[in-house]
């Protein structure tokens, strides 16, 4: 006759036992292994690529996206052929890949790539830079691109100063002014919807308008990130406090345009070529006096208060440091000679480092 096993004893699963272990098996199975494995493929697929250096690859009329992915696997275009693979078949982009001859830069993510290589060789890439202003945007892309209109594209994206995000894109030769507005303002709002979130602004008492135009602000004095959140804490607590900005970047925004045209900064009130466009300087550091005392709204050098518009495209960081800024005794800044920049407490500090750091 057999004993009957004691559970305890011998370690047997009752059966509430064995219900919890099933309950915590399909749980792994059923939620913790694919949101894992999601966070990994979105992370994954965005991560830009091991190599250094440009990569020339040519595309086959017959190649299939295995042969494909095998060639740019060697070449070290991409970090996984399988996961390019899945990517492809998953977002149904393995039709639309276009045969030709492609140059991939250092460091292209996943996404960029099949992007590029879903619209064809025909594509060039743009770089729109941090610190540049809506006319800069606007003739970098009618010197690369041939069916874009400066004038055309001022007019759409006058009103979205500070909203189109500095990046590098693919574009068709082409793609038209729309199109290229379209993906800078897309991305712009892709990039800063973390950033910019109620939360955040209630945080730092900014609104989001506020919030961009200090950003462009800051883009154009701080050339050291580590520097930023501090400027950021001086130019909002200067701000709160009823003060001047005193940020020549400001000036300088509204003197390049009134040199060209005859005009305050901010209007469009004249239409010179794109040769005149190519050679001006639209951040002149050879400030007048005159200048700098004009009251005009973007001359925060005489007037109180923010300008009424950002004054050229900016980075995420520069972004961050305005919504992290950091509250500190100091009222005043300059950078030296050597790029580094000083802080005082007083105006009297603050003459004393310009005699001290800038005077010849």
């Amino acid at each position: 006759m057999s004993e009957e096993l004691d559970p305890e004893k011998y370690h047997v699963l009752t059966p509430k036992k064995k219900k919890l272990v099933v309950f915590f098996l399909l749980f792994l199975f059923l939620f913790f292994i694919p949101l894992m494995s999601l966070i990994y493929y979105k992370s994954a697929v965005h991560r830009p690529s091991q190599t250094a250096k440009e990569a020339n690859f040519e595309i086959g009329s017959g190649d299939d996206v295995f042969e494909i992915a095998q060639m740019l696997y060697e070449k070290e275009a991409i970090n996984s052929e399988f996961l390019f693979i899945f990517y492809v078949f998953l977002n149904r982009s393995d039709t639309n890949i276009q045969a030709g001859t492609y140059k991939i830069p250092a460091g292209t993510s996943l996404v960029t790539l099949v992007d590029m290589l879903k619209n064809g060789r025909n594509d060039i890439s743009l770089t729109f830079l941090e610190g540049w202003r809506l006319e800069q945007f606007a003739i970098y892309a009618s010197r690369k691109l041939k069916n874009f209109n400066y004038q055309d594209f001022m007019e759409i994206a006058k009103p979205y100063e500070g909203y189109l995000f500095p990046d590098t894109y693919f574009f068709n030769l082409d793609a038209d002014e729309e199109e290229v507005f379209n993906k800078l303002r897309d991305t712009f709002d892709k990039k800063t919807t973390n950033i910019l979130t109620g939360e955040n602004l209630d945080k730092v008492g900014l609104s989001k308008q506020e919030a961009v135009i200090f950003a462009s602000m800051v883009e154009r004095e701080v050339s050291n990130p580590e520097d930023a959140p501090i400027v950021a804490g001086i130019l909002i607590k200067r701000w709160k406090e009823g003060m001047k900005l005193d940020v020549d970047a400001t000036t300088q925004y509204s003197v390049a345009y009134k040199r060209l045209c005859g005009g305050d900064g901010g209007d469009i009130i004249c239409t010179p070529t794109l040769e005149d466009m190519y050679d001006i300087d639209w951040w002149p550091h050879n400030l007048t006096r005159e200048e700098l005392d004009t009251k005009n709204p973007y001359n925060t050098r005489a007037v109180v208060g923010l300008p009424p518009t950002p004054i050229s495209s900016f980075s995420l960081s520069s972004l961050s440091a305005v919504i992290n800024y950091e509250k500190t005794p100091y009222y005043y800044y300059l950078t030296d000679k050597d790029g580094i920049m000083r802080y005082s407490v007083s105006l009297s500090e603050h003459e004393q480092n310009i005699s001290n750091y800038l005077s010849n």
